[in-house]
């Protein structure tokens, strides 16, 4: 296994066993990665009332199982822009965005999501637990972005906010699809596509 480098990745997209839309434009490109760029939504989780706590049990059967979508739209509310189309994240907050890029992964090449350091440095990170996407996965990213740091941090839509790597696997099974709960998701409630 091995990471693509510029040129293979232009290869993949090239012959179309890659796919990602909008294509990324030459200046996205970096000697082994693309950047990619803030989706048009950003959400954050409705707060509870002080009184009621809720507790989600992910220990639980498959029959009892905890469904992520469920919760997600009933909780999961979109974040307004101001007049200008900026969303502000506050200090020590959480929030959930749909990236712009729509990825379709061949059989043989696993996708990671990273941060931008320019962004970690004041405390922002755009994923915290799941940067890997399965060879042959095919949706929207949904970012999981904090807000660390002690300043409000200004995001507009389609700014640069990280980056996607690409492996080659060393031994892949060439019927690799995956139909995890986020495949062919459409946004971070995990809708699927349309």
């Amino acid at each position: 296994m091995g990471i693509l480098s510029e040129r293979a990745i232009k290869r993949h997209l090239e012959d179309g066993t890659l796919k990602i839309d909008p294509p990324p434009e030459p200046a996205d490109f970096d000697t082994d990665s693309i950047e990619i760029h803030l989706g048009d939504t950003i959400y954050e989780w409705s707060p509870q009332p002080a009184a009621v706590r809720m507790t989600i049990s992910l220990w639980q059967t498959d029959s009892e199982k905890f469904v992520y979508n469920r919760l997600a739209e009933a909780h999961l509310k979109t974040v307004p822009p101001d007049n200008a189309g900026v969303i502000t994240l506050r200090p020590r907050s959480f929030y959930l965005a749909d990236l712009r890029q729509h990825t379709t992964l061949p059989h043989d090449v696993a996708m990671h999501i990273q941060g931008k350091s320019s962004l970690a440095r004041l405390g922002m990170l755009v994923h915290l637990t799941a940067p890997h996407a399965h060879a042959g996965w095919t949706g929207r990213l949904t970012l999981e972005i904090c807000n660390l740091g002690p300043f409000n941090i200004e995001l507009k839509p389609g700014m640069p906010i990280g980056q996607l790597t690409f492996w080659r696997l060393e031994d892949p099974d060439t019927e690799a699809v995956q139909d995890g709960q986020f495949s062919n998701q459409q946004d971070a409630r995990g809708n699927p596509q349309q």
